[in-house]
């Protein structure tokens, strides 16, 4: 009860970044800018970055990114990008979550291969792993995708909690779980102990009583971070092979690598027909987002997940159950709403001095018997990365990243600005460690060379350049220098619309649960967009099909259906300039609180459809022509249906949508 009422009380709450400690940041801001300063430019003089990686750094990465009034772009600490500090730029920093493993490979941890040219930082809850003069090694894969090192920086730490959801079965008073012993957590996760009278914290543990119901794991579908390091901390409880897992019978260290074939380890748990005999179905594979696991098990009663604290506060705050650390149970997260990891201790890997290619991936902060040590401290802790290239992108970009992540890690910046958000400030040796590897992040000179000064190009950074940036543009872009350049003068801003490809249809089918399909004719897009590809105003006004010509659909009763974005404002939604080949461009649809999109399907009129999907993979491909296509793709994944049992669990989609600027002027995306 007082947990609720502490979590209710302080949620919202934010401190403004401290003063002080300004010799000791400076100092830190020299010695970043002591190796390769020939090849960087002056503090806040770099152009726009963009961070892709895992989930658990999404709040992290909005409370420091341009739009928070205490992050990178409004913070007053000496090491932001305010205005005031250095050149008095404001490159603007922007970071896309999906897993740590799809970072991984976006840079070729896995094969060696760079996927994602426009991704300058990546974030990751699993660090890269091996040597990087060892052959295929995730580091070595790294080096040889990028053409030289990457710097691996600690930059904050958190809990893993246990969310869980006791049954509520009918004409009995609900179940209720509040804590749970390390042992009993390892062996529910195992497949091994299936019902919920099972554990000793059971309210009823009785045969026929409150708590006897099988339980359900909540777990993730794409290879994550989290579930590293959650198995970390199982092997830690139980390091022997698990009984669950086959003929050939694996530990729960084997069941964590985040990469092999088309299921890695990472994404396999116990689950058998022996351990499933009797108790139902054991595991519910959640949709691609941690959010969403701990949105599932707020909703289900039988569930439990685990996951970041920060998802964990904001989405299943009332289902937080405390796990034993050997001596007492332990809540993850302070009264303060900070994770309950001052206790934890990372050792700082061999080579930690040289800030390139440090192994991390030994590195972990959970301890089943840290109550030994001390009393209140939470087991289940973790540090998580952003990796940086040495010395591949541009030196405006390279600057903008060595920037943002010296604010980041400063104790009196970017660790202030996450105060109560459900992280916690790195130790001091960890922080330490940090600012030497910031230090080794270089700009690559070679790509420099021809550019003319800086000035030249009208100063990227006010107008949303980065290494190239995006312009869109009323008349067709020119090729200069392997980029696409709208003609002087020629830029847009303005109403951007879209109507439906004449003689093409969008189409929503089911690709998993109850089968039905869905076709449209007509389709609608508009949204207020800057020079610079982003949002004015609302963003996206309005994106629907069916609104004028409703749908036809093969939903039981329903031959007629609208499908619509049903979540706005979408005020942080942008064109992005990818490549001078096509497609030229992509979109994002994006919320300023991070929310995904949701796709609503529902009957015209007073009808009982009423299916949701959260995107589950989905693609915006923007080809610029007379006109500008764009193509949209990808899975969506029910978040909830009235009724259920009619709206698929995963739909297919895609539509093909001609686009035009107000006063049908013509629309391209470019460089710049």
């Amino acid at each position: 009860m007082n947990r609720s009422m502490n979590r209710r009380a302080r949620a919202g709450r934010r401190r403004g970044a401290l003063a002080g400690c300004l010799v000791l940041l400076l100092a830190a801001l020299g010695l970043v800018q002591a190796t390769g300063a020939s090849a960087l430019g002056e503090q806040c003089s770099g152009g726009e970055a963009h961070g892709f990686g895992g989930l658990l750094q999404v709040r992290a990465q909005s409370l420091w990114g341009s739009k928070s009034e205490v992050g990178f772009n409004n913070s007053p600490d000496p090491l932001a990008c305010s205005g005031s500090q250095g050149s008095g730029g404001t490159p603007r920093v922007f970071y896309n979550g999906l897993s740590s493993s799809a970072a991984l490979h976006s840079w070729g941890a896995d094969d060696g291969v760079l996927h994602a040219k426009t991704t300058h930082f990546l974030g990751t809850d699993m660090a890269p792993s091996g040597s990087a003069v060892e052959p295929g090694t995730q580091l070595a894969n790294l080096n040889s995708a990028l053409g030289g090192g990457v710097a691996i920086v600690p930059i904050t730490q958190t809990a893993i909690a246990i969310a869980a959801h006791p049954p509520a079965l009918p004409a009995h008073p609900a179940c209720t779980v509040p804590r749970i012993t390390a042992t009993q957590l390892e062996r529910v996760f195992a497949g091994e102990i299936k019902n919920w009278r099972k554990l000793s914290a059971a309210s009823d543990p009785s045969a026929g009583g409150d708590c006897d119901q099988a339980i359900t794991r909540i777990v993730r579908r794409e290879s994550a971070g989290t579930t590293y390091q959650f198995k970390h901390y199982l092997n830690s409880v139980n390091p022997a092979p698990l009984a669950c897992t086959g003929k050939t019978k694996r530990t729960w260290a084997q069941l964590q690598a985040p990469f092999g074939g088309e299921s890695p380890p990472n994404v396999e748990w116990p689950r058998n027909s022996e351990c499933q005999e009797g108790e139902g179905k054991l595991t519910t594979v959640a949709p691609n987002s941690e959010g969403e696991t701990f949105a599932d098990v707020a909703e289900q009663a039988g569930t439990i997940t685990y996951g970041g604290l920060p998802a964990a506060q904001q989405l299943a705050p009332k289902q937080i159950i405390d796990v034993n650390n050997g001596a007492s149970f332990a809540d993850p997260e302070t009264n303060e709403g900070d994770a309950n990891c001052g206790a934890a201790k990372y050792a700082r890997p061999a080579g930690w001095e040289s800030g390139v290619n440090v192994d991390w991936s030994g590195v972990y902060g959970s301890d089943p018997k840290i109550g030994e040590a001390a009393k209140h401290a939470y087991p289940i802790c973790t540090l998580t990365w952003d990796v940086a290239a040495a010395n591949h992108f541009s030196a405006k970009v390279a600057t903008t990243v060595r920037d943002y992540l010296a604010f980041v890690t400063a104790k009196e910046g970017g660790q202030t600005t996450i105060d109560h958000a459900g992280y916690r400030a790195l130790p001091a040796s960890i922080a330490k460690a940090a600012t030497v590897a910031i230090a080794q992040i270089n700009g690559e000179e070679a790509e420099e060379e021809g550019g003319g000064e800086e000035e030249e190009g009208g100063g990227g950074e006010e107008e949303g350049g980065g290494e190239t940036g995006t312009v869109l543009c009323r008349a067709e872009p020119e090729l200069v220098e392997g980029v696409l350049v709208c003609p002087k003068g020629e830029g847009f801003s303005g109403t951007v619309f879209g109507a439906m490809k004449p003689e093409t249809v969008a189409t929503f089918e089911s690709l998993s649960g109850p089968e039905a399909t869905v076709s449209c004719t007509e389709g609608f897009f508009a949204g207020e967009f800057k020079e610079d590809g982003t949002g004015i105003s609302g963003g996206i006004s309005g994106f629907s099909f069916g609104a004028e010509e409703p749908c036809t659909s093969t939903f039981p009763g329903e031959p007629m259906v609208n499908v619509s974005f049903a979540n706005p404002p979408y005020y942080a939604s942008r064109f992005i300039y990818t490549s001078a080949s096509a497609p030229q461009g992509s979109f994002q649809p994006a919320r300023e609180d991070e929310a995904p999109p949701v796709l609503k399907i529902q009957r015209p009129i007073f009808g009982l459809l009423d299916c949701l999907y959260v995107p589950g993979g989905l693609s915006f491909q923007v080809t610029n022509g007379s006109p500008t296509e764009m193509f949209m793709s990808g899975k969506w994944k029910l978040l909830e249906g009235s009724p259920k049992e009619v709206c698929p669990a995963v739909l297919g989609g895609s539509a093909q949508l001609s686009l035009r600027g107000s006063g049908d002027l013509p629309f391209y995306i470019a460089g710049q």
